[in-house]
């Protein structure tokens, strides 16, 4: 991985002006595109598979006239005041209300007279509240309360408009869409305090813009493909939300820990370019992991089953996606562009000095918390867990107009009727009944309406009415209880137990729907759903933090740490939302249960969230350990090493979480509490407290790992030891850059299970290699294997970073020729030597090569058995041939291994006669061959033999013996 970031880096530090373009293209074409096509994302939720949904869907079918949006405009008198005084008023708004285009029918308190659609009546006066004081205008229209269009908001705001004259306070509810919560001023004042951190973070203004601007260019793609999306498939309005904040949050502290490093390496005297790779492949790496991570607990949220959920968490998991491109791409080639602007210079640069040793404050506080480790971990523990009781008493519930920012026309409606008609009046639960089986229509209508009477909780109950077709009935029922009440809920459960007795009675049965048993089946489909959702998400990130830190110990204390963050996140949250403490110095909208699917939503984006930190920190502590191999010292450097980082990453996190509670959107403000409580208690004391106590307590065992599992699992290289190896390489070549830059040069290399090798054998010379692994030698020298360790230079390439261009240059002939196939000698000849890369007439080189494999063979020409096939040559005949193929395409670096060959003595002095002198050549023998090889002397070159030992049976360094040169 770190291998593969230090290319990316590289390119993009090198074509930085291609990628900023290509990046804003993208951008403004997406944002543009978005424009186009609007606005369409939704308030509304549906959740397949649950009882309301279905009964939902059956009367969109069967009742289309009641399956429309419904409305009510609310009519209140001043205190003191009788509404009826204004009736007829009131009566002329119902008539000039049902007139409209798109409403089917009108319900009015007061005697109408025929208008639209809507018959004349003698008015409704349960539409009247107790009191005299109150009344309310019933609608039902045609359309979804997505499809309401402008107009008809516009027209009925008309209509009403006398009875405001009159002097009556007047709110419509269910025609305009919720409040939007957008970016307001909450949000920019998050932005600049994320800007007041980086900068005393980075010491440099100009350092501190860098992710800011990355971040916001990634929130606007990512918000923009959303608004696409949108357009073609349901979205729910809160998505882009949720994703700016995700978006916003990873952006800067992606940006963050990439720019640190970048100045750290610049301060250490590298070139920008290459101090822009080296920061991708390390900090770069451990990003791309921690994105993981998050993007896996955001798609985990799938496992639910809510469409809607998964749509949002889709949205999320692409803003954070979008965030690690825009990290690993744009911002390698914004850094390469400000050069050694980004330096630290004076003050900046006296404390990123004094950072250079151990962090005072940093070294007492780590020092702290692990001089009784046991006793601190116990602590934290026993206070997170006190502050996660209050979860428990966590209530659910779908967002209505009670929702809406305070003062806004829907919730001045819905707090309107709550107080005029009860509690229960906002959440009324419809009854659907099938009554296709039966043609006692009257008696099944009587009967579904006596069902309800008098049952516990129960308020009012409507007149059933049927549908035109006869074979749908539907019923409202009023509760006396909120809709968010378990109370409430308790009813639903009631009533659907009942259903059975009814249908054993009147044979057929109902269903229970409507907005509040909907919210019901959500909460109980995440309920069920958590289960299964924690173990997905926390299984699949085990495995993946498993293989980032080769460690059992490690991802179970992450994940440990992780439910005592989500457990006092939660509480904190219950205690601010359901309590009321500290509510209104928040500007909570609304104190009561929080929308059903925040304790699902936060655990995965808090899930993902701390794996970040533990990432960000457990990182430096094992690249400390792999270092020192001192467990306890690794967990004091590797803490001091990252504090500053975490730190300014969980105050930019926080800031940017925080800022969505002020006077937010009531939707998102207990997601935003419970995030933003969330990263602090997760940075400061589990990650900063808790996980430093727990890898001092288990010291070493912290980093053990079964030896079967460490040969399944693949190597990670979070701490970018690939990188830090191949530049170290890069400078014990140019240590002897006249020496090391041709021929081949080994120094402690190991080839598969080797053990290490070292040998300087200069350009065009012969290397002899004999032993247990010589022909894992010959492979690695070729270039043919990655398993290479040590350093090595093969004709001034490093491997095993440069193996590619090695294997372009260079032939292999292994020991066993390859299958034959139904080609011919001279077509073998010809797709070998031009698979050799051999310049020049391949023609010519085909025939250099049969004359070879005539000198090989001890044999006369067999120019005149050029047709022969090659199924009829044996496997020494293939082998020479190939070897003589390889001969005559003079390779830089050629690699014969001529250890299953019977006459290798005799076949080992014509391959160095015949090989040319501009050549180096590796060939593998035998034991009993070494001596004979050592006494050789083809024209004039230096031999080099080596012995390459298994490194169980050579604990030691294999060198090569001494050189014989004529």
């Amino acid at each position: 991985m770190s291998s593969f970031l230090y290319r990316v880096g590289r390119f993009a530090a090198r074509r930085r002006w291609t990628v900023i373009v290509i990046w804003v293209a993208v951008v403004v074409g997406a944002s543009a595109l978005a424009g186009v096509l609007g606005n369409h994302l939704q308030s509304s939720f549906t959740v397949p598979g649950t009882q309301a949904q279905s009964a939902l869907d059956a009367l969109e079918q069967r009742f289309p006239q009641i399956s429309g949006a419904s409305a009510k405009v609310v009519a209140s008198a001043t205190s003191g005041g009788q509404v009826s005084a204004s009736e007829d008023l009131i009566a002329t708004a119902c008539e000039d209300i049902a007139a409209l285009d798109d409403v089917v029918v009108v319900t009015c308190p007061y005697a109408m007279t025929a208008s639209g659609s809507t018959a004349a009546s003698d008015g409704a006066a349960s539409q009247i509240s107790a009191n005299g004081d109150m009344a309310f205008i019933a609608m039902q229209l045609s359309v979804a309360a997505t499809d309401i269009p402008d107009s008809l908001v516009t027209s009925v705001a008309q209509a009403t408009a006398p009875l405001a004259d009159a002097g009556l306070t007047v709110a419509v509810s269910g025609l305009a869409a919720s409040a939007s919560s957008g970016v307001d001023w909450t949000e920019l004042a998050g932005m600049g305090i994320a800007y007041v951190v980086l900068a005393i973070t980075f010491g440099s203004l100009i350092a501190a813009g860098i992710p800011l601007v990355t971040a916001a260019l990634g929130v606007g793609l990512a918000a923009s493909a959303i608004t696409i999306v949108g357009a073609l498939v349901p979205v729910s309005s809160t998505a882009p939300v949720l994703a700016t904040m995700l978006g916003l949050a990873v952006g800067i502290d992606y940006a963050l820990l990439i720019t640190s490093r970048h100045r750290d390496n610049l301060r250490e005297g590298m070139d920008p370019p290459e101090s822009v790779a080296v920061a991708i492949a390390t900090a770069g790496t451990a990003v791309v992991f921690a994105g993981m991570t998050v993007m896996i607990a955001l798609v985990g949220l799938g496992v639910a089953g809510i469409p809607f959920l998964t749509v949002m968490g889709l949205g999320a998991a692409g803003a954070v996606l979008t965030a690690l491109l825009v990290a690993v791409t744009l911002l390698p080639a914004i850094l390469s562009l400000l050069g050694r602007r980004l330096i630290p210079r004076g003050r900046a640069e006296r404390r990123a000095a004094r950072r250079g040793a151990e962090p005072a404050r940093t070294a007492r506080w780590v020092k702290i918390v692990t001089r009784q480790p046991l006793l601190t971990a116990l602590g934290v523990a026993a206070v997170l867990a006190v502050i996660a009781i209050p979860a428990s008493g966590l209530r659910l519930t779908l967002p209505d107009a009670g929702y809406d920012p305070p003062g806004s026309e829907a919730r001045v409606a819905y707090d309107l009727l709550d107080e005029g008609f009860g509690p229960g009046f906002n959440g009324p639960l419809l009854v659907t009944a099938d009554i296709s089986r039966t043609l006692q229509i009257e008696q099944a209508l009587t009967a579904l309406e006596n069902a309800f009477q008098g049952v516990p909780g129960i308020a009012a109950v409507s007149q059933a009415f049927p549908n035109e077709a006869l074979d749908m009935a539907v019923v409202t029922i009023t509760p006396d209880s909120s809709p968010s009440s378990d109370q409430t809920a308790q009813l639903v459960q009631t009533l659907r137990d009942r259903a059975a007795a009814f249908e054993a009675t009147n044979g057929f049965t109902y269903e229970i729907t409507g907005q509040t048993a909907l919210a019901i089946d959500i909460s109980d489909r995440l309920g069920t759903a958590m289960l299964p959702f924690a173990i997905v998400v926390v299984g699949l990130s085990l495995v993946l933090l498993t293989i980032m830190f080769r460690s059992i110990a490690v991802p179970i204390t992450a994940t440990f740490g992780y439910l005592l963050t989500v457990g006092a996140g939660l509480g904190i949250a219950t205690v601010v939302f359901e309590w009321g403490w500290g509510a209104s110095v928040l500007g909570v909208g609304k104190v009561g249960p929080v929308i059903s699917f925040m304790p699902i939503l936060v655990m995965a984006v808090l899930f993902g969230l701390a794996m970040d930190y533990h990432v960000f920190l457990v990182s430096r502590m094992r690249e400390r350990f792999v270092n020192t191999g001192d467990a306890h010292t690794a967990v004091l450097q590797g803490f001091s090493a990252s504090a500053r980082v975490i730190t300014a990453a969980a105050l930019i996190m926080f800031s940017v979480f925080f800022s969505f509670v002020p006077g937010g959107n009531a939707i998102i403000q207990p997601i935003a509490l419970a995030l933003a409580v969330g990263v602090l208690i997760d940075a400061f004391v589990v990650r900063m407290t808790l996980i430093p106590a727990l890898m001092a307590l288990l010291g070493a065992r912290a980093w053990w790992l079964p030896r079967w599992l460490e040969k399944v699992l693949p190597d990670a290289d979070i701490e970018g030891e690939a990188v830090r190896r191949m530049l170290d390489q890069r400078t014990w070549r140019e240590a002897e850059r006249a020496v090391r830059g041709s021929g081949i040069h080994a120094h402690e290399a190991t080839f598969g299970d080797s053990a290490p090798l070292t040998v300087d054998l200069p350009g065009s010379g012969v290397l002899v290699v004999h032993g247990p692994e010589a022909a894992a030698v010959c492979a690695g020298l070729s270039g043919r294997i990655p398993d290479v360790g040590g350093d090595l230079a093969v004709g001034g390439r490093l491997i095993p970073f440069e193996r590619e261009p090695l294997s372009r240059v260079s032939v292999l002939v292994p020991a066993l020729p390859a299958p034959t196939d139904a080609s011919t000698l001279v077509e073998h000849v010809r797709r070998q030597v031009r698979l050799d890369g051999s310049r020049g007439d391949h023609r010519d080189r085909a025939r250099r090569a049969i004359e070879l494999w005539g000198e090989l063979t001890g044999g006369p020409n067999v120019l005149d058995e050029v047709d022969v096939p090659m199924a009829r040559l044996d496997e020494h005949q293939r082998w020479t041939l190939d070897a003589a193929a390889a001969l005559a395409s003079m390779p830089e670096v050629t690699v014969l291994d001529l250890q299953r060959r019977s006459d290798q003595p005799v076949l080992l002095e014509r391959i160095l006669r015949s090989a040319s002198p501009s050549t180096t050549l590796v060939v593998a023998v035998g034991d009993a061959v070494v001596e004979v090889a050592g006494h050789l002397t083809p024209h004039g070159r230096a031999v080099t033999v080596l012995r390459a030992d298994r490194s169980a049976d050579a604990p030691g360094t294999q060198h090569a013996s001494t050189e014989a040169v004529v």
